[in-house]
């Protein structure tokens, strides 16, 4: 079992209407047809930035590189990381479909892009919702709200990083501030579903000798693969790959020893 029980979970009721907070603003964006500006000026004042700093953020909203940094949590937090798998699987189908009824431009197909900075190659198509900023805060969402109340405080840094993922999406040049505010928003609705969800787990499936764990195991083996071998999104995010590969071993290497102490005892 985890180090740490997870008891005494809740999610209110008022939750749900999280991600009415990014549409409101996307409204007001909308109604005042601000996106351009909005871009413009994120996208510029960013680029004062390395931008390793926004690539490295980009990061967070790829299934397989965040797959890797949340690997960990087996050894500590189960129900979380099982809740962010969920919750990814819904933004997958989510993101999808949406893109697919939106089909639209991102600023590289419509804009001159000598008046912005991208960073790599230009993206052109299926800008509405951004895929990383769903995935970021889907993520943070599934994890934060399927911890006990009492924990929830020192995790709250994780929905900063999923609104750095957002911004950096804009920084690198591939969505609209728009795209951003509707892609956090579903991925706040699907993180709660995914929250939900886990609790009508039983709590045996989140053992190491249970079935889930060795699909869980699977998904770690091409996660190691594929940021072994594959670029993720930009040239820059090699050595961080390096690193997130590295540290799907050293999981293992834990979990391995954790499991081997458990059977001589």
């Amino acid at each position: 079992m985890p180090t740490q029980e997870l008891k005494n979970i809740a999610i209110s009721p008022w939750v749900w209407s999280l991600p009415l907070l990014p549409l409101g603003v996307f409204a007001f964006d909308a109604l005042n047809t601000y996106d351009q500006l909005w871009f413009f000026s994120i996208n510029h004042l960013a680029s004062q930035l390395p931008d390793i700093v926004w690539t490295s953020l980009s990061l967070l909203g790829n299934g397989w590189s965040l797959f890797a940094l949340l690997f960990p949590l087996m050894l500590i937090f189960r129900k979380p990381f099982y809740a962010a798998i969920i919750s990814g699987a819904f933004t997958g189908v989510f993101s999808h479909i949406a893109k697919q009824i939106a089909n639209t431009s991102r600023p590289a197909g419509v804009l001159d892009q000598s008046t912005f900075h991208i960073i790599d190659s230009p993206l052109l198509h299926s800008a509405m919702p951004s895929g990383h900023t769903m995935t970021a805060f889907s993520i943070a969402t599934a994890i934060f709200f399927s911890l006990p109340n009492h924990n929830r405080s020192r995790w709250s840094f994780i929905f900063l990083l999923a609104l750095g993922t957002g911004i950096s999406r804009i920084a690198v040049g591939a969505h609209w501030p728009q795209d951003v505010l509707v892609g956090s928003s579903m991925g706040i609705a699907s993180g709660l579903i995914g929250a939900i969800l886990i609790e009508r787990v039983p709590e045996h499936l989140f053992s190491i000798s249970a079935w889930p764990f060795k699909i869980v195991s699977l998904a770690s083996a091409i996660s190691l693969y594929i940021l072994i071998t594959e670029t993720l999104d930009f040239q820059l995010n090699k050595p961080i790959q390096m690193l997130l590969a590295a540290l799907v071993l050293i999981t293992w290497a834990k979990l391995l020893v954790n499991y081997f102490h458990r059977q001589e005892q």
